[in-house]
């Protein structure tokens, strides 16, 4: 499976297992210096998708997706929308 972190913007993640089942990708990330954060991860083209899947908010940390359009996404979920990202290159 393709890690879509291998290329383009650095995200400040670091990848540790990618799986097909929920959720996607478990990652940690440097929160400060030498003090790592794990992250749970679900890829969604449409952030909405999430809620569509039937995904539970409490087994996941981030989506990642490429258009957030879930207006009524629960606060405890971040979300990054990479067409934000590419088009601020």
């Amino acid at each position: 499976m393709k890690c879509p972190f291998d290329r383009g913007p650095r995200l400040g993640l670091h990848v540790e297992r990618m799986q097909q089942a929920f959720p996607d990708c478990e990652a940690v990330r440097e929160v400060e210096p030498d003090r790592w954060q794990r992250v749970r991860i679900e890829f969604e083209y449409a952030s909405r998708n999430f809620q569509e899947h039937r995904h539970h908010p409490e087994g996941c940390d981030v989506i990642v997706c490429w258009t957030h359009n879930w207006d009524e996404c629960p606060k405890e979920l971040e979300v990054i929308e990479l067409k934000r990202i590419v088009r601020g290159l």
